[in-house]
């Protein structure tokens, strides 16, 4: 099922159903990436409002193992998290693993021979066992093995990538449709498949018809631009708009890190999206503040920092007894000070991350109940 409920110049509300619940867009998903978000439990990310989280399915099956979490009923029984799940199918991290780790990463037709940050050892990791780990995790959105293309303009190199990435596409879906057929409507995962193509426009919209003339349930936009250079990122969504098949969910994978990057997201249809950003920012003592409002016969964000970035370590927040943010209901807001929250940081204590990351993701939820309003009245 998925529903537009509302659609505006300032971007769509839709629903559809998981296993799990119904989600509404838009909405962000925290990453969850080896099945926790640093500093909180699955009761903070419930109170907090968050009706699915994200989870990474190479690292999970390094550790603990996707094995043992079949063994223990599943990702959801395994966290004590009873809400939607999205398992990204790993091959950014391969990717990335292969950067980290400055060793050679032979991609075949097969799949893809990389190194394991974690011990050094060789894994090969086909189209067929990505979705077998997903299964296994009993997640309740799958994503398509792809090849994550980089942010360069070879189009000899993108291109063979996108070539492969589309292979991969193909075998992905097949295999996850063989493996539930047997399920029912309610038991069945859905599964999303990934557009690629660099920064290149004519790559961009290729690879996406290609996606789109699939049965998938949804289509991720994937690749180190997407995420990793917003501005790129918009000049995508831009190029893409008069080819999204407004029937299915749209997710860019890795970007939201900003209030004005989800801002601008919404404004461009995009129902969903991920960032570590906004914890891993609340963790290093950067906090937000702002709020949108109307200018213009448009939707901006305003605060008083830039970006609406708040450094809490600066002297000038040492006797500043206001919550971080005035019209913020979160615990953080409610109980603490600037003065108290710049105190614990100085003193490192792990009470902080907790605190900052409580403030940082209910900002990120206030933001976009903020953007609906505008959508629903407009």
């Amino acid at each position: 099922m998925f529903k537009i409920i509302k659609k505006s110049k300032f971007g769509r509300i839709t629903q559809f159903l998981t296993p799990h619940g119904l989600i509404e867009t838009p909405v962000f998903m925290p990453p969850a990436t080896k099945g926790y978000v640093k500093s909180l439990d699955s009761y903070d990310l419930e109170k907090l409002g968050f009706p699915i989280i994200l989870v990474n399915a190479i690292h999970l099956h390094f550790k603990p193992g996707e094995n043992f979490i079949a063994k223990m009923g599943g990702i959801h029984n395994f966290m004590n998290w009873q809400r939607a799940i999205l398992s990204d199918s790993g091959g950014f991290q391969i990717w990335s693993f292969k950067r980290k780790t400055k060793e050679y990463s032979k991609t075949k037709k097969e799949g893809v021979l990389f190194i394991s940050p974690y011990d050094g050892s060789s894994s090969f990791i086909t189209p067929e066992k990505s979705i077998d780990i997903q299964l296994k995790l009993k997640v309740d959105i799958l994503i398509a093995f792809d090849e994550c293309s980089p942010d360069i303009s070879n189009k000899e190199k993108i291109g063979k990538s996108l070539e492969l990435t589309h292979k991969w596409t193909i075998r992905s879906l097949n295999y996850f449709q063989e493996k539930t057929k047997k399920l029912s409507p309610n038991e069945r995962p859905l599964i999303f498949g990934v557009a690629q193509g660099g920064p290149l426009k004519d790559l961009r919209i290729k690879s996406l018809k290609f996606i789109n003339n699939l049965n998938f349930d949804g289509i991720a936009l994937g690749g180190e631009t997407i995420g990793f250079n917003f501005q790129k990122t918009l000049k995508i969504l831009k190029w893409l708009s008069p080819y999204i098949d407004q029937n299915r969910p749209l997710y860019t994978m890795g970007a939201g890190g900003y209030p004005d990057d989800i801002l601008n997201l919404i404004l461009n249809n995009v129902d969903m999206f991920d960032c570590v950003n906004p914890a891993r920012l609340a963790r290093h003592g950067t906090l937000f503040t702002g709020e949108i409002v109307y200018k213009n016969k448009n939707i901006v964000f305003q605060s008083d920092y830039k970006k609406g970035l708040l450094k809490i370590h600066q002297a000038r927040f040492k006797n500043d007894f206001r919550p971080l943010d005035k019209n913020c209901n979160c615990l953080t807001c409610q109980l603490y000070s600037r003065a108290y929250l710049r105190y614990l940081y100085l003193q490192k204590d792990p009470l902080f991350a907790r605190l900052a990351s409580i403030h940082n993701l209910n900002f990120v939820v206030k933001l976009i109940n903020q953007i609906k309003k505008f959508i629903y009245e407009s």
